[in-house]
């Protein structure tokens, strides 16, 4: 199995966009930390890659999406249950290994809306599924969540700060859900395109967002919902909290799996309803067009 820890010399260069000798050059003359493996093969820490990155600039504008079709196939997701490495290492509390597997995906190219629709997302589904039939208790999965939070702030750390634009997002889920996840990838989809943001976390009262939206004036307004209870209380609310701010024409986007029922849609009309986080990026771009 690779080691998600190591990068070897060719993915550095290509990483890079460099030769193999100019890596090897670098690792000689010390400029770039290497190790040998019991084989005498070169291999390069994760963390010593960004930090070189980081010192000489090198590699740090890359687009969103901008994946080779050999990128695309060697590092496609190969999510396959209890087979992922991911999986097993928020499970094993092991946060170094879950960090370096975002970051080394991150490396290779993959856009951060992709490493959570088809890594972060799937992997904590499967430990939801894992706790409710018991397969898991709820100290594993409490385990997982903050192994993952970890990781991901790992991953936010080593994401280029882009030119800051003026727009403002609001980010926060339903209330009554207490699933902070998806709000925190939000938020980092949203920062990664340059964009301020104010996440207000889980289980947000309709009332209360509705003053900050008055008192800040937000760009968009962004609200998951992994469940909903109490959905008679929350349909008056959510009603009483969109027409409050009819005038104010701020665009409303719902995502989470609580929308794939059409009954529940309709009773949360909305100007956006989003699957997944690749579907968030490419609003927010179509937005600041």
């Amino acid at each position: 199995m690779k080691n998600r820890k190591t990068l070897t010399t060719n993915e550095v260069a290509k990483i890079f966009m460099v030769s193999d000798a100019t890596v090897k050059r670098w690792a000689e003359s010390g400029l770039l930390k290497s190790e040998r493996t019991s084989g005498g093969h070169r291999r390069f820490r994760v963390d010593d890659v960004l930090k070189f990155q980081a010192e000489h600039g090198i590699g740090l504008k890359r687009r969103h999406g901008d994946d080779s079709p050999s990128k695309l196939a060697r590092y496609r997701n190969t999510l396959r249950g209890e087979d992922s490495e991911f999986l097993n290492a928020l499970l094993a509390g092991c946060e170094e290994e879950a960090g370096s597997i975002l970051l080394s995906e991150y490396l290779h190219g993959k856009p951060i809306e992709r490493i959570f629709d088809e890594l972060v997302c799937p992997v904590m589904r499967r430990v939801g599924e894992l706790w409710f039939e018991g397969k898991i208790n709820i100290a594993q999965e409490h385990l997982a969540t903050r192994v993952v939070y970890n990781a991901l702030y790992r991953l936010r750390t080593h994401i280029p700060v882009v030119d800051q634009r003026s727009e403002l997002a609001f980010c926060c889920s339903f209330e009554g859900d207490y699933h902070e996840l998806p709000t925190h990838l939000s938020q980092i989809v949203f920062e990664s395109n340059g964009w301020e943001v104010m996440n207000f976390g889980s289980s947000m009262p309709f009332y209360s967002l509705a003053d900050e939206v008055v008192r800040h004036s937000p760009d968009i307004i962004c609200i998951s919902a992994t469940l909903i209870e109490d959905i008679e209380r929350l349909t008056r609310d959510f009603a009483e909290f969109r027409s409050k701010l009819s005038k104010l024409k701020i665009p409303v986007i719902l995502g989470g799996r609580v929308f794939e029922d059409n009954r529940i849609k309709n009773r949360f009309p909305a100007d956006f309803y989003l699957k997944s986080f690749t579907d968030l990026c490419i609003l927010i771009r179509n937005f600041q067009k």
